[in-house]
């Protein structure tokens, strides 16, 4: 099979390169948030072009974290395990290590407008990992770290 990219699983890519050159435009059509103009795509061998976003176990991170400014942030990183088919009691239990991990535990009640720019991106990397999906894509996810 000819193919322009491949990602072996475990593997870390990152794609860089100047403004408008086509980043956030792969990012996107890999996520289903823009359609495939020409070519395949494939993620362990089947074709996503026509599979719809929710169905790609694909988290993303993007540049502005993406927080519920209304919830806490406990229940930011509850969001991503809410596609879980999981007791509450093991929800709660992966939320509370995956913030006691991030350095978070003590900040489980405050809302984003109370966190830092680090502190946010912290609480938007849990949300995305708790949930552990099968590819993570994050935009610029440390320039506030």
């Amino acid at each position: 099979m000819w193919q322009i990219l491949g990602i072996a699983d475990k593997e870390f890519v990152v794609l860089v390169g100047p403004s408008g050159c086509g980043k956030s435009t792969t990012r996107r059509m890999v996520a289903g948030l823009e359609e495939i103009s020409e070519g395949d795509l494939y993620i362990d061998g089947k074709r996503m072009n026509d599979v719809p976003p929710k169905e790609r176990d694909i988290a993303m991170v993007f540049q502005n974290y993406a927080l519920f400014p209304n919830m806490t942030v406990y229940q930011n990183i509850r969001c991503g395990t809410l596609r879980d088919r999981v007791t509450e009691q093991e929800r709660d239990r992966k939320v509370r290590t995956i913030m006691e991990s991030f350095g978070l535990a003590s900040l489980e009640k405050h809302f984003p407008r109370q966190l830092s720019g680090g502190q946010q991106q912290r609480t938007a990397l849990a949300r995305l990992l708790v949930s552990e999906p099968q590819i993570l894509m994050l935009d610029e996810p440390f320039s506030a770290l």
